[in-house]
């Protein structure tokens, strides 16, 4: 707090006087009376307050202030850059949504279905191929290979079908 700023010293109920910080540190190192008061601190001003108004306050003040005390204390870390061993936190710390079931799971799949698209004919194979890894669409592929749209959408229903099956088994 500064020297020079506003403190607000109860007089009767309702009236204050205005004093200087540093004349409060004065008036309380001189009076005993004065070291019991309560004061409350508004931006740059302190207002004397009485012991029951200061409890009800004082224990969110009190909070505030442990947090910023203890915040000075803490060490900023980064999540995703070496610390000074060498080591990265995100690399520590694990992923709570990591589910390795659904990993496992989705890896069997992933290897089933390459099964199954090794067991396609190249015309076939050269289709999905497009339609699902190139993203081209139906009529692209058609105008591409020079074959009529209802045929390729035939053709894609059949293989799809074929692929079905043999995930199925």
């Amino acid at each position: 707090m500064k020297e020079n700023a506003k403190c607000f010293i109860k007089i009767k109920k309702g009236i204050y006087e205005e004093i200087t910080y540093k004349e409060l540190k004065e008036k309380r190192n001189k009076y005993i009376t004065y070291k019991k008061k309560k004061f409350i601190q508004l931006d740059d001003i302190l207002l004397e307050v009485s012991k029951r108004e200061y409890e009800t306050i004082d224990p969110e003040e009190q909070r505030l202030k442990y947090i910023n005390r203890t915040e000075r204390n803490i060490k900023i870390i980064s999540y995703d850059k070496e610390d000074d061993n060498g080591t990265v936190l995100k690399d520590v710390i694990p992923d709570s949504n990591y589910n390795l079931e659904f990993e496992i799971e989705r890896k069997m799949e992933i290897e089933k279905l390459e099964e199954a698209l090794f067991q396609l004919n190249d015309e076939e194979y050269n289709l999905i191929k497009a339609l699902f890894f190139e993203q081209k669409t139906l009529r692209e592929y058609a105008k591409m290979l020079g074959i009529p749209f209802m045929t390729i959408q035939n053709r894609k229903n059949k293989i799809l079908e074929k692929l079905k099956k043999f995930l199925k088994n």
